[in-house]
């Protein structure tokens, strides 16, 4: 008697918390709100509103571990982080998306950013080296015409001329790009000259006349006035010695070195100066006469 009052008590007490518990427990997230929660971050994107993009992006990973489109969230946030000008942090981001699914078109796709990410950056060394492994892993990709393009851009900044060109020559033949990429790989094997100064004569000549060098490098303005200080703590040092006044020439002697060798070390670094201006406005007006082609990769 005394159980079964007992099961009728913990029924009534089951069927009185039934509500409560249901209330209370979460709910799942469905499939539309997967959709909507995907669709409110892309547009998110759409209006350069990429740090609240990632925000959502990054709460559709947590509510939706499994969906299948978690790998293309993934690759949206590195993105949204390149278009923010979280350049680093998207590259990581990348690099994250090829790990996790070697083989898959978003991991090409990731593979390809890092590199475009890091040619935005200026970081054309690591970019060259990106696309090439790029082109290793990825030959047949829709995307290798682009790769080359931007790889042989990357080697111009670093005036690696020759291989800038052959990475150009290896532009598909069916490719839109192909005549522009021809004409640039043409130019660059034509023997570029530009105008260039020796920094061995810049820093030679200012060792003989203090300031030539600065005016072989075209500084005139510090090459006279190093020729008039030079020349004036010279004269003041002879006349000293001139005049028994050893112990004052040799302390004017000994800040005079100081102002010649460093006039020797400017007309060096004048030069190379003098070099890379050079070489900037070369890459300059190539990059005026064959503008990189912004799609159709």
């Amino acid at each position: 008697m005394c159980g079964r009052v007992t099961s009728v008590a913990l029924c009534f007490v089951l069927l009185t918390l039934h509500p409560v518990l249901l209330q209370s427990a979460p709910a799942l997230p469905s499939e539309g709100e997967a959709a909507r929660l995907f669709a409110f971050a892309g547009a998110l994107m759409e209006e350069a509103d990429y740090y609240r993009a990632i925000t959502e992006y990054k709460r559709f990973l947590s509510y939706f571990p499994v969906d299948d489109r978690v790998p293309l969230c993934r690759l949206n946030i590195a993105v949204a982080y390149r278009k923010g000008g979280k350049s680093d942090l998207a590259v990581g981001a990348f690099r994250d998306v090829v790990q996790r699914y070697p083989g898959a078109d978003v991991a090409e796709r990731a593979a390809y950013e890092i590199g475009m990410t890091q040619f935005q950056s200026g970081l054309y060394q690591s970019a060259a080296d990106t696309f090439a492994a790029f082109l290793a892993a990825y030959g047949g990709s829709v995307r290798r015409d682009g790769a080359r393009l931007h790889q042989g851009w990357s080697l111009v900044h670093l005036w690696q001329l020759e291989q800038a060109a052959d990475a150009f020559e290896a532009v598909s033949a069916g490719s839109l790009h192909r005549p522009f990429a021809q004409a640039l790989a043409g130019e660059l094997r034509a023997n570029v000259k530009i105008p260039r100064k020796s920094p061995f004569l810049a820093g030679a000549l200012s060792a003989v006349i203090p300031g030539t060098g600065q005016i072989y490098t075209q500084r005139f303005t510090e090459g006279v006035t190093s020729f008039i200080l030079n020349g004036t703590f010279i004269w003041a040092i002879v006349e000293l010695f001139g005049h028994g006044n050893e112990v004052a020439g040799v302390l004017l002697g000994f800040f005079e070195s100081g102002w010649y060798s460093g006039g020797i070390y400017g007309a060096v670094n004048d030069a190379h100066k003098f070099n890379r201006r050079a070489q900037r406005a070369y890459i300059l007006s190539l990059e005026n006469r064959y503008p990189l082609p912004t799609g159709g990769f």
